[in-house]
């Protein structure tokens, strides 16, 4: 009996490191995965315009602030999206009509689309108000340095978004050479993940002139 209790004792320290292994594996492939290529995303190429964003784009935010909503953007070539917001556990549904975006080109090379009327859901349904928001573009500050969050980026105007009656997201290239819609954050301690980006699933081909 004594044997066995001994046993014990020898085994639980390294129960003890297993459980951490695990638990550290788990964090890496869920939370430093996204992260890593979220912050060494880098800028679209110069070359590209709005027929390379068209199509369906979805986002899903599945975390404490929202319990599985799904964003879904409809990109259209004649300057026409529709975006459209669901939330089954909720019973929510918002969606936008064919409404204006645009694209904002900056001299270092960023790119912005801007879709008028759409909303931000990234931080929940009870985060969206009829109200101006400010919000912070982490790509305007760090501009290509490494991804780790500065207290100055608060006070650096060139970060600030003022999103008045729309939804503006960054136009990126992930290391795999993907391209992604991402979001603003809402503060300037957010923290990099997957939630905050819109994948394509689906892309809409402009129309081709038929061979004479």
């Amino acid at each position: 009996m004594k044997r066995r209790w001994f046993r014990a004792i020898l085994l639980f320290p390294g129960l003890i490191a297993l459980a951490i292994a695990c638990c550290y594996g788990a964090f890496y492939y869920v939370v430093e995965k996204p992260i890593e290529k979220f912050e060494k995303s880098r800028n679209p190429p110069m070359t590209l315009n709005e027929s390379d964003l068209l199509g369906t784009w979805k986002a899903g935010y599945d975390h404490f602030y929202d319990d599985g909503g799904i964003d879904t953007l409809i990109l259209k070539a004649d300057g026409t999206f529709k975006q459209i917001y669901e939330n089954q556990s909720r019973n929510y549904i918002f969606e936008t009509p064919w409404n204006e975006w645009w694209l904002e080109r900056f001299p270092d090379g960023r790119v912005r689309v801007h879709l008028k009327g759409a909303r931000y859901y990234l931080c929940g349904i009870r985060e969206v108000k009829e109200r101006p928001v400010s919000l912070h573009d982490p790509f305007a500050f760090l501009q290509g340095k490494p991804a780790i969050w500065y207290p100055e980026i608060d006070k650096n105007e060139t970060s600030i978004v003022h999103t008045v009656g729309e939804l503006v997201l960054n136009v990126r290239v992930l290391p795999s050479g993907e391209l992604v819609l991402a979001h603003m954050w809402p503060s300037g301690e957010w923290a990099w993940g997957d939630e905050q980006l819109f994948h394509r699933v689906g892309t809409l081909l402009p129309p081709q002139t038929p061979a004479p």
